[in-house]
């Protein structure tokens, strides 16, 4: 069964911090348990979102490469 997105954020054609500074706001406004998908394409996005998750106690459910160097990182909020 696939994961329901409770939330979508596409930070594409910012770069860092920026995406993560949205990333920061949007998972304040979401319960533990809830998901967001975030996709974005700057180089270091993905490093950047895993880091992210790892230092907030969230999980990254699925990562998923597209096209034009485009990354979505499927996220788990954590409580």
């Amino acid at each position: 069964m696939p994961t329901p997105i409770d939330l979508r954020l596409d930070v594409s054609g910012v770069c860092c911090p920026v995406p993560l500074i949205e990333l920061a706001k949007s998972v304040r406004n979401l319960d533990a348990g809830q998901t967001l998908l975030i996709t974005g394409n700057d180089p270091i996005f993905e490093s950047s979102v895993r880091d992210f998750c790892l230092a907030n106690g969230h999980a990254v459910v699925d990562v998923v490469a597209g096209a034009r160097r485009s990354v979505s990182v499927l996220i788990r909020v954590g409580g």
